[in-house]
């Protein structure tokens, strides 16, 4: 009996598609671009600025069930790093008092993921208590 090698793949493949108990679940790229779209709209209106002059580049995305934690840089609409000039908050970053980054935490209501939290330029572990404080998994912190 001869076997085909695409026969001989198929456990690996499928192993490599399901999902580890415990582990986070995954997201679609359409789901993904909506949650960072979300995010970055959140955020840019936070620095009171248009959408278009903030892109956020996903460093983490974690799924758990109707919830997401997603960490991000923040970059200027040339894909550099987001300069704070022209905003409220640009004296608190001459200072050091604020980072690139952009932490969400999102709840998905229906096929609609909804912002529940955010923190524009941290210097801190900002969500810390936001699995506390929003009764979301603790694992989506870690």
């Amino acid at each position: 009996m001869k076997l085909s090698i695409r026969w001989l793949a198929l456990p690996l493949a499928c192993l490599t598609v399901m999902p580890i108990a415990g582990a986070a679940e995954a997201v679609t790229p359409a789901e993904r671009d909506a949650i960072v779209a979300t995010a970055r709209d959140a955020a840019a209106k936070s620095l009171k600025l248009e959408a278009g002059r903030l892109h956020l580049v996903p460093e983490q995305l974690q799924r758990r069930a109707d919830w997401v934690f997603l960490t991000t840089q923040m970059q200027d609409a040339a894909g550099k790093r987001f300069d704070y000039t022209g905003t409220d908050q640009a004296e608190a970053a001459r200072h050091g008092g604020k980072s690139d980054l952009c932490a969400a935490l999102l709840h998905r209501e229906g096929s609609t993921w909804k912002l529940v939290e955010l923190a524009v330029g941290p210097t801190d572990v900002a969500w810390e208590n936001w699995a506390e404080k929003h009764k979301a998994p603790a694992e989506l912190f870690k």
